[in-house]
């Protein structure tokens, strides 16, 4: 006969079984992100291998460069509820903060710079190899960046461009063309020739961009009826729809970054302005 105490005694365990478990879930999530990039890493090294010698523009290789773009798309999803759910468990750690600026290196520095070398920068030679190496060592930066900074710079706004817009910056062009068969030609190369260097000097520059967008009609009914709007958009086409978030979100904090500039700037010179003898 089982009495009272003993089910009060085996409903804690389970509790404390489950709470015990709770915390391990954001670095699951992390371990999900870093998978889906190393995932996107090896299958842009087996188009570069089948490469020679085939049909590039077969069925195949857009299928293949589809799904090595999906796997960076899928891995910032991941990536945006981690360390979310970590703050709502109050479970993060320094162990955390490392092991998802590790993930977050190969899922949007490494995986990314890869993928655009094998899929135009590689007909470029040594440049391309370079403009995708300065890329990757850029997002190395920024991480390490706001691992120092993530406790009070870059606690209300990131400094620099976020890594897994970065990493959109680079592979939704490609997941585009991919989707719609179009093959790279030159001007796609000298797009990302500039494109890489660009978007990795944005990372360690120090334009604050939003964490958390905040409206005055942002009131829950009204979020998730744009969310829904936005979640039936990503759905539905993703490939317009990913390159069009990452885009504009870059831009728009960018020129706000430039209009704040040019606003101080005639302020400073009014103040240091030496003032005329009487």
């Amino acid at each position: 006969m089982i009495t009272s105490s003993g089910l009060m005694g085996e409903q804690q365990k389970k509790k404390s079984g489950r709470y015990r478990m709770m915390p391990i879930l954001p670095n699951l999530l992390t371990t999900g992100s870093l998978f889906l990039g190393l995932l996107s890493i090896m299958t842009s090294i087996q188009i570069a291998a089948l490469s020679q010698g085939q049909d590039t523009t077969s069925e195949w290789f857009y299928r293949k460069f589809w799904w090595a773009s999906a796997f960076i798309g899928i891995a910032g999803l991941l990536d945006l509820f981690d360390g979310r759910i970590a703050r709502i468990l109050k479970s993060q750690s320094n162990f955390g903060l490392s092991y998802d600026s590790l993930s977050d290196l190969v899922s949007f520095g490494v995986a990314p710079g890869v993928l655009v070398y094998v899929w135009t920068l590689m007909g470029s030679g040594k440049l391309g190899l370079m403009v995708a190496l300065f890329y990757i060592v850029c997002t190395a930066l920024r991480l390490a960046r706001f691992n120092v900074q993530s406790g009070n710079r870059e606690k209300a706004a990131f400094t620099g461009l976020p890594s897994p817009v970065a990493g959109g910056l680079m592979f939704s062009p490609v997941l585009l063309y991919s989707e719609f068969k179009i093959a790279p030609d030159e001007n796609m190369m000298w797009f990302y020739l500039i494109l890489a260097p660009f978007v990795g000097l944005l990372m360690v520059s120090d334009v604050p961009y939003w964490k958390n967008l905040r409206l005055k009609w942002a009131k829950p009914f009204n979020v998730l009826v744009v969310a829904a709007i936005l979640l039936a958009a990503v759905i539905t086409n993703p490939e317009i729809m990913v390159l069009l978030l990452v885009y504009l979100y870059s831009l728009i904090g960018l020129l706000l970054y430039i209009v704040s500039q040019l606003r101080e700037k005639p302020k400073t010179v009014e103040e240091t302005k030496p003032e005329e003898a009487p």
